[in-house]
């Protein structure tokens, strides 16, 4: 059927084996098998079909094994209608219903998007305790800190509705967006808070403060946060190789940034406010040390 090799020629500084097999008429079809001829023992040629029963039945074309057990290699990419996780969780609902002695190993991208789910998110929080940390020492106080990472969440959601708009879920790469997107942010409310805080040492109250800042850091804002946002159209366009790695990246920073550039004008503001007024309160109702020992000496 595939031939023998009986000879070999050159041409062109190449050497080409030369085979002899049936006419392609003469064996294209399965019954074609039993007209082919073997030689007996006493010498003669007899039809295979006078020796074998021909039979079609299911066979594997290759036999695996991994860890020395047999297995079965699945390969299979997610819908665009889905995520990775939903997939997951469907390859695990229908392993679940497999005869018993077999088992399930998920190998190559979910391995990996499971892993780097886990390490990601240590690396959110951990990347928001080290800014806290910054920020507490340069601003020399543990509130104000807290302040300028009020607009991390509404970054994750303006982040999110981008993700949803755009038809894509939350996955490896648009985690890293995630992650970038913490670092970028925090700049929107550290322009009005350091600004804010040097009216304050002139005696501005609190909310005189941020009126100040607005008008005078707004065109400070806006030109970091457009450049950034005209930077990142480019990439979100998903356009050329290996765009699908590139786009969830950078939809979710133009999402999160312009969300929170809008809102940092008007979310920080406030909570400093509100947060400044309830510290005097809180500072107002509190015993001052001594008090009570310098009322009972007079008594």
């Amino acid at each position: 059927m595939g031939g023998v090799r009986v000879g070999k020629y050159s041409t062109g500084g190449r050497r080409i084996d030369v085979r002899l097999r049936l006419l392609a008429d003469q064996r294209s079809r399965p019954e074609d098998l039993g007209g082919l001829r073997v030689r007996a023992s006493n010498g003669e040629l007899v039809p295979l079909s006078a020796l074998v029963q021909q039979e079609e039945r299911p066979a594997l074309q290759a036999i695996t094994r991994r860890d020395r057990e047999r297995a079965i290699s699945i390969f299979a990419n997610v819908a665009p209608s889905s995520n990775q996780e939903e997939a997951l969780a469907m390859v695990e609902q229908a392993a679940k219903q497999l005869p018993g002695g077999t088992r399930v190993v998920l190998g190559g991208a979910s391995v990996a998007f499971r892993e780097s789910m886990g390490s990601l998110i240590f690396a959110l929080f951990l990347g928001i305790g080290v800014a806290y940390m910054v920020l507490a020492s340069q601003f020399n106080s543990f509130l104000h800190p807290v302040t300028v990472l009020t607009i991390l969440p509404l970054s994750v959601a303006g982040a999110a509705f981008a993700l949803g708009i755009a038809g894509m879920t939350l996955n490896i790469f648009s985690m890293i967006g995630l992650l970038l997107l913490m670092g970028i942010v925090k700049k929107n409310s550290i322009i009005l808070m350091d600004y804010a805080l040097q009216q304050r040492e002139e005696g501005a109250d609190a909310l005189e403060a941020m009126r100040r800042a607005g008008p005078v850091r707004l065109r400070p804002i806006l030109m970091t946060s457009l450049a950034t946002m005209m930077a990142a159209i480019p990439a979100a366009l998903a356009l050329g190789a290996g765009s699908e790695t590139r786009a969830p990246m950078s939809i979710a920073v133009l999402g999160g940034l312009s969300v929170s550039t809008v809102l940092s004008l008007l979310v920080v503001p406030a909570f400093y406010v509100v947060a400044d007024r309830l510290k005097d309160r809180v500072g107002r109702h509190a015993p001052r040390p001594g008090a009570g020992q310098g009322a009972t000496g007079e008594a």
